[in-house]
């Protein structure tokens, strides 16, 4: 690629984001803040991502069971807010600009690839986008897939109710720990 075709590139990519990002801001790309007490972050739609790909990220370890899933996405939904709350303002933000991208269908879909919404999308589609940002040449999307991934995989294998699906009885001397398992 030579230097005039990489301007051009360059300046075809800040027009498309630019258009992107002002198309989300006049359309009310931003959601309110959840009505739901529960939560003090997550809103909806984050929550829509979230049912999404969770069994996804955590396929092999997600329970089989319809009840069993519907407990334990309720509180790994939970467990989520509350760690986004207790990341400090600066990040609470980042995580909301990611979430809003996510969101949002045309900044979904070209950097996710992923055009429908996100209870609609299917398995298939919601792997190749987390192996695509996970394999991708652009460090910030590498960011973003070991944000969302980690905290996913941080919360579910913290809670008690993982622990038997991996062989882990549970940490010795529960009895005196600090922190007490929830």
């Amino acid at each position: 690629m030579n230097r005039r075709n990489f301007l051009k590139m360059g300046t075809g990519s800040c027009a498309v984001l630019s258009a992107v990002s002002i198309s989300a801001c006049l359309t009310g790309c931003s959601e309110a803040p959840s009505t739901d007490e529960r939560f003090r972050l997550l809103r909806p739609k984050d929550r829509d991502f979230f049912t999404a790909i969770i069994p996804v990220v955590l396929k092999g370890s997600w329970p089989s069971d319809v009840d069993q899933q519907s407990a334990a996405m309720n509180m790994i939904m939970i467990n989520i807010d509350n760690a986004m709350f207790n990341l400090g303002p600066h990040n609470q933000k980042q995580m909301i600009d990611l979430f809003n991208l996510l969101n949002f269908t045309p900044s979904r879909g070209l950097t996710t690839g992923v055009w429908s919404a996100w209870n609609e999308a299917s398995e298939n589609d919601i792997e190749q986008f987390l192996n695509k940002w996970r394999d991708s040449s652009l460090g910030l999307l590498n960011l973003a897939y070991n944000g969302i991934s980690k905290l996913i995989i941080a919360i579910w294998f913290g809670m008690p109710q993982s622990w038997v699906k991996v062989g882990y009885p549970g940490p010795p001397f529960a009895d005196i720990l600090i922190t007490k398992p929830s």
